[in-house]
């Protein structure tokens, strides 16, 4: 029998009761598949570019896409894991994996609804099913795979454990699996307000302060990773959101007053960001937040990456 959260009306599975003594002191507290030729590749990005500059708008708001690395070296031998594959800024990342020719394991709660999301396997991606709070399926998951890109989070808002399990303890597992196989770079991704208890998102149940504790076991890991605080995410521009070019700047640099106004980014930018993480020299160990800005300059991600 399920339990209820009497003070917020809202049910805990029952699968879950186990989890709440865990939680309950912390939460008191705080109140290559077939790779494409690099030829071809170049050759597409050159005509998309002509295009691109002959109908004089880039993207919506008249801003330049972030543009990835070249295919070259650096990418060369990675095979990434992304977690919460099937989700906004995961497919987005699954999806610009794939064009980089890397291969990409796409660890997913549902396979059938992933395979109707993803691209197909003679693309270079294999679906697997697992769940980041049991450590048995992410290590299972991780096996093969030398780098990682965390893009999971709750998606039941009515359940209050749920960025506890997902966000901190899912995690720490996906954490304990890279360094169980020894991944070259794990790449998170939260948000913005993650330093800032006050931060409004932290009304639905302390979701940034678990995400923090997140962030905290990967800085002490010992790996070579980057963590993505993106603004509000949008899938296109939309009434000003999303409009612009990237801004990056250290954490805590947006948020409630005096920090910068938190603005938003498209998901594309978001995963161009993740990508670009695993094999820029100046995104490493770094906390980087990030938004889009109307009359910002459009930069390259490298340059980004080294102004932080």
């Amino acid at each position: 029998m399920a339990a209820v959260h009497s003070s917020a009306r809202v049910t805990v599975p029952a699968s879950q009761q186990h989890v709440v003594a865990r939680a309950a002191p912390l939460i008191a507290r705080t109140g290559r598949q077939q790779q494409p030729r690099r030829d071809e590749r170049r050759a597409l990005l050159t005509a998309a570019a002509a295009s691109t500059s002959a109908s004089g708008a880039l993207k919506s708001g008249g801003t330049a896409p972030l543009l990835l690395p070249e295919a070259d070296s650096r990418f060369e031998g990675l095979k990434v894991l992304v977690a919460g594959a099937s989700g906004g800024v995961g497919k987005a990342v699954v999806k610009q994996l794939v064009e980089q020719g890397i291969p990409v394991r796409a660890l997913v709660r549902d396979g059938v609804k992933a395979s109707s999301v993803l691209p197909a396997s003679s693309q270079g991606v294999e679906i697997v099913e697992g769940d980041v709070y049991k450590f048995s399926t992410i290590a299972k998951a991780m096996q093969g795979c030398n780098a990682l890109i965390c893009a999971t989070g709750p998606t039941n808002r009515l359940n209050p454990l749920g960025p506890f399990i997902i966000d901190c303890e899912g995690t720490k597992n996906l954490v304990a699996a890279a360094q169980q196989e020894g991944v070259k770079k794990f790449v998170l991704v939260t948000s913005i307000g993650c330093d800032d208890p006050l931060f409004p998102l932290n009304a639905y149940w302390g979701v940034l302060f678990w995400k923090k504790q997140g962030e905290v076991a990967l800085q002490r890991s010992g790996l070579d990773y980057t963590i993505v605080r993106p603004g509000g995410l949008v899938d296109e521009v939309k009434m000003g959101r999303g409009e612009g070019n990237v801004v990056m700047a250290g954490p805590d640099a947006f948020g409630l007053p005096p920090r910068r106004r938190p603005g938003s980014v498209l998901r594309a930018d978001v995963a161009a960001c993740c990508v670009a993480a695993l094999v820029e020299p100046a995104a490493a160990g770094k906390v980087v937040e990030i938004i889009a800005e109307k009359d910002a300059p459009s930069r390259p991600l490298a340059e980004l990456f080294a102004s932080v």
